[in-house]
């Protein structure tokens, strides 16, 4: 992500580039804010990076995850891919909008995105 000032003789515009950790950090913290999300869940290239972080001995406690979302920038888009998981007797069609809702608008606000946000309903807690 980089940010740059316009320098003397430069117009005013601001460049900023939001890169794909940070898109998918904030989409994460936005999805798990959504009633009937339960949790996120990792895809399989998560889950093994976490296996090898385990191994290798890297901490990742104390840091926001963003495992369970998946994002691309291009431009002044990203294309989003969450993940999670719901508690039976939640209507997943309506957990799912309520996601692409809440995640578009967080990156609208936070990283002046737009956003095409996919919603995947990986599992459904029976308890």
């Amino acid at each position: 992500m980089g940010l740059r000032r316009a320098g003397p003789g430069e117009s005013g515009a601001v460049t900023l580039h939001v890169g794909d950790a940070a898109v998918a950090r904030i989409a994460a913290v936005a999805a798990r804010g959504v009633p009937g999300v339960v949790s996120l869940r990792a895809d399989l290239a998560q889950a093994l990076l976490g296996v090898a972080g385990a191994v290798f001995g890297q901490d990742r406690d104390g840091v926001l995850s963003a495992d369970g979302v998946s994002a691309q920038v291009h431009g002044g888009a990203a294309d989003v891919t969450v993940t999670i998981v719901t508690r039976l007797g939640e209507n997943c069609r309506d957990v799912a909008i309520a996601v692409q809702e809440a995640v578009s608008v967080a990156l609208a606000g936070q990283a002046g995105l737009d956003a095409q946000v996919s919603v995947l309903v990986a599992d459904v807690l029976l308890t």
